[in-house]
């Protein structure tokens, strides 16, 4: 599941753009918010939804549960294979979701923001 963000100016929240289907009932376009610390991954987020940066650039939506090798992590979806013993960059907890379906107005104002995957 593809993440895009956009900070709120007003409060400390961002908010994620849900792409993908990986995870049940949260639907492509759908708005995931956190409150933006970007913290290092601590046991309070064990089994919580969260938004999770890996080493490898990509930002997810996905439970997370302790890994097996020391300072790594499980990222479990509900529909897809879980991503095993990964390093995290960061990791929040999601504190909101939005129903939302992206228009192409703004996909496109999305896109100019840049993009995680």
């Amino acid at each position: 599941m593809m993440m895009r963000s956009a900070s709120l100016e007003a409060q400390s929240a961002v908010a994620y753009s849900v792409r993908g289907y990986s995870m049940g009932a949260i639907r492509d376009g759908w708005w995931a918010f956190t409150n933006g610390l970007k913290g290092k991954p601590n046991d309070d987020l064990i089994d919580e939804l969260c938004i999770a940066r890996i080493k490898s650039a990509r930002t997810l939506l996905r439970f997370l549960r302790k890994g097996r090798k020391p300072r790594t992590w499980d990222l479990v979806s509900v529909n897809g294979d879980p991503l095993l013993d990964q390093e995290l960059e960061w990791a929040e907890r999601v504190v909101w979701l939005e129903p939302h379906r992206v228009t192409h107005t703004e996909i496109d104002a999305l896109d100019r923001l840049g993009t995680a995957e």
